[in-house]
Formats: C-alpha cells, sequence, structure tokens
C-alpha cells in the first residue's frame, strides 16, 4: 500500500506547482511527528512547518509570518500543536539572532540548528543568550558534516536523520558519532519500519522518531475479532448500517461500549446543550453519523497493544480526509473519514491490510483505496499521509485552497487530541 500511496503523492506533485493563497502569501503548514523513547513512551513532539512550495525552507519559526501578530500566532498555534512534552523545533542561525524563539516555553523547547556553518561570535552570544532562558540545544547533521566544537559543547542532544544511511552502516555510524560527541543523547529521526527501530535501539539511541509505530510489530497476525477484547467485536455491524434502531441495538448490547458514549457525549469535545441519559437520547442528539463515528473511533481506542499515538495520527487521518473530502466532487465525508480511520489497521492487527479488510464489509471504493491506493479516496489518503509527514504540496494540489487546507489539518489534530480524551 505504501508504494501506490507515494506514486499517488509523486502524481499531484507533478500535476500542479504549489498554490498560493487569494490573499498571495504561502500558507502556513504546521504538522507534528511523535518522538518516542525506547520503551515507546511518548516523550514530546518534533514540529514541521513550511508553506506547501517545493523551494520553501523546513523550519516552525521560518513559516510563521512577520508581523505584530506574529508572537501571538505563535505563541497560540505552538500550545495547540504540542501540548504536553519536549518539543524539537528547527531553527536557523538567523532566526537564534533575532530572538524569535523567546516568546516560547523554555521549560519544554529543543532548539535544534543544522551542523556545518561556523559560528561567529554573535551567534554564539545568541545561543547562550537562549540557554541563560533555558533553552536546551540539539545538532542536525553531525554525522555528515565538519561541527563546530562550540556547538557540540552547547548540545544536548545530537539528530540523526537514520532513513539516509544504509541500515548495515549505522553501527559505524554511531561508533563515529560517539568517538564526535561524546556522551550526549542521540535522537533517531526518519524510523519508518519496526525493524529499523529496533536496530537503533540496539545501537544506542535514546529518542525515536518515525512512521515505526504504525507499522505492523513482529510475530503472529491476529484477526479483527482477537484484536480488541471488548469493541471490535462488533465492527462488522457497525461498518454495515447507520439505521437508527439497528446502531442503539449494536451499542446498546455492548455495555462498555454504551457508557463510553454517553461518557462522550456528556464530555466537554461535544459540548451539548444538555446531558444525556441513554443510548437513544445520545444518537437523537448526536446523529448516527456522529454516533457511528464514535463507535469506530471507541473499538479502536479499545484494542489494549494500541498506542494513544496510533489513534491521534489514525483520528487526525480521518478527520483532515473527512473535511477535504467535502471540497472533492467525487469524495463522500463519511466514507473518507473510514478510510483515514482504517489507514492503522495493518499495525492494530500485525497483519496485511487486505485480509483485514476481508473480515470487514466495506464498501469496495473504500477497501480498494486502502488497498491499492486506489480512486478518489485513495489519492485523498495518500495526499493526507503525506502532509503529516511534512511534504504539504499534494494536499495543496488536491484541493486548490492552501489556507483551508492547512487550518484543516491544524483544526483536525486539535480535534483528534480532544475526541482521546472524550473517548478514554
Amino acid at each position: 500500500m505504501r508504494a501506490v500511496l507515494q506514486n499517488h503523492v509523486a502524481a499531484l506533485k507533478a500535476a500542479i506547482p504549489a498554490q498560493r493563497s487569494q490573499s498571495g502569501h504561502a500558507a502556513v503548514c504546521i504538522v507534528r511527528q511523535p518522538v518516542f523513547d525506547a520503551d515507546e513512551e511518548l516523550v514530546g513532539h518534533r514540529l514541521l512547518a513550511g508553506t506547501g512550495e517545493p523551494s520553501a525552507p523546513g523550519g516552525y519559526l521560518t513559516a510563521i509570518p512577520e508581523g505584530e501578530d506574529a508572537e501571538l500566532l505563535l505563541g497560540e498555534e505552538f500550545h495547540a500543536m504540542a501540548p504536553r512534552g519536549l518539543v524539537f523545533l528547527s531553527v536557523s542561525h538567523e532566526e537564534l539572532l533575532q530572538r524569535r524563539a523567546l516568546s516560547l516555553p523554555q521549560d519544554r523547547v529543543v532548539l535544534c540548528l543544522q551542523a556545518g556553518k561556523s559560528l561567529d561570535q554573535d551567534l554564539l552570544d545568541a545561543i547562550d543568550r537562549h540557554a541563560m532562558r533555558g533553552f536546551r540545544f540539539a545538532v542536525v547533521g553531525a554525522d555528515s558534516a565538519a561541527v563546530d566544537r562550540a556547538l557540540i559543547e552547547r548540545a544536548e542532544r545530537v539528530i540523526v536523520d537514520v532513513g539516509t544511511h544504509p541500515p548495515d552502516r549505522l553501527e559505524g555510524l554511531v561508533t563515529f558519532l560517539r568517538h564526535r560527541v561524546g556522551p550526549r543523547e542521540l535522537v533517531a529521526v526518519g524510523v519508518d519500519s519496526r525493524t529499523a527501530f529496533q536496530t537503533c535501539r540496539r545501537l544506542g539511541f535514546e529518542m525515536f522518531e518515525g512512521q515505526f509505530f504504525l507499522r505492523p510489530t513482529p510475530g503472529p497476525s491476529r484477526t479483527v475479532a482477537e484484536v480488541g477484547l471488548s469493541g471490535f467485536g462488533t465492527m462488522s455491524d457497525l461498518v454495515s448500517t447507520d439505521d437508527f434502531e439497528q446502531l442503539a441495538a449494536i451499542i446498546t448490547r455492548d455495555p462498555a461500549l454504551s457508557m463510553r458514549l454517553l461518557r462522550y457525549a456528556n464530555s466537554a469535545h461535544v459540548s451539548l446543550p444538555r446531558s444525556v441519559g441513554s443510548v437513544h437520547e445520545a444518537l437523537a442528539w448526536l446523529g448516527t453519523v456522529a454516533v457511528r463515528e464514535f463507535a469506530l473511533i471507541s473499538t479502536l481506542a479499545s484494542v489494549p497493544e494500541a498506542p494513544t499515538e496510533m489513534l491521534v495520527t489514525a483520528l487526525t487521518r480521518a478527520r483532515t480526509c473527512q473535511q477535504l473530502g467535502r471540497r472533492l466532487p467525487m469524495t463522500d465525508p463519511e466514507e473518507s473519514f473510514t478510510v483515514g480511520l482504517f489507514s492503522v489497521a495493518e499495525a492494530v492487527t500485525n497483519a496485511p491490510i487486505d485480509r483485514v479488510l476481508g473480515e470487514l464489509p466495506l464498501r469496495e471504493d473504500i477497501a480498494a483505496a486502502l488497498v491499492s491506493g486506489q480512486g478518489e479516496l485513495g489519492r485523498l489518503l495518500a495526499a493526507v499521509i503525506a502532509y503529516e509527514q511534512g511534504d504539504f504540496a499534494p494536499a495543496m494540489t488536491l484541493t486548490g485552497a492552501p489556507e483551508l487546507t492547512a487550518e484543516t489539518y491544524r483544526e483536525s489534530m486539535r480535534w483528534a487530541d480532544s475526541a482521546v480524551k472524550a473517548v478514554g
């Protein structure tokens, strides 16, 4: 499936160059990548940003526009995008000299500086000034460029893009880095497979960022019925009906699901004007579409082995696909939501996606999008996954509305964080 999605992304890039908003300014695109420790516990996020244009530089601060409201926007977006844990931000030397990072929460931010440039006294003073305020530093690219010793001495961590190195050379790379940078924490980014994660952990990396947590774990695969202890048994029924009474019957026969629905309906995430006390009342207030979406989310959340970040990613994809799908003439928003949610099914079950979907009565176009990236739903999913990895142009091209696409993704991430809390 990954190869097909990559082909879709390449086609979208080739079709139309990234578009600017009606105001003439490039849209500000911001995404986050979870960072884990060796036990796969979340320690924070890496923020990636850009303007959706292939030639535009990355970096969170670079993407925030200049102006009198820039500092307010910087703080608001930061807290919405990264509400907890450490936050890794790529910054340029110029941004440090401009002191733009100083308005951020110093106790959480790790400023990531690219190696390879010599440090003049003004820049050293800027680094020291930020360090005195409480910021921590990381060096990016110490594996491939001459690194100024003064920069190494000021850094607590070294970030390595392991995806750019052949697996059989990683051990030699780590030996080289340990000799060069000493006892500093090594952070591996671009860890996109379970094998790569296991290798990096064995070699002594302390933190890990990449798509590995969305990949199947080595070991026996499981059927849909075997995955969850309480939720997945109702999955086949949930995806095959939107009838009010049938949905009520499916939910009420599962006490845990019924309790979750009532807690969800009465949560701040939903904000109904009054409390509800029954499944039928929740259905009446929320509607069958919203309740079915909740039930699908709840079944995924009930899988013991599924990490929270996997659920957040699935919900962010689902919500983004749903909202962008409203702008595309050949896609249905509810089907778009389902495609995004089920895009992590392989990791949940440790089974090939075609086998998983064989156990669920999904519509043919949804299954085709997930298995082989076919159709408009396949193109939409490919663009959204590319966007979450910092490749912004395909989604911009697909919708033709840069600012709306950027805001939709940010809103979807906030919605996913809130939904996960509400589902419990």
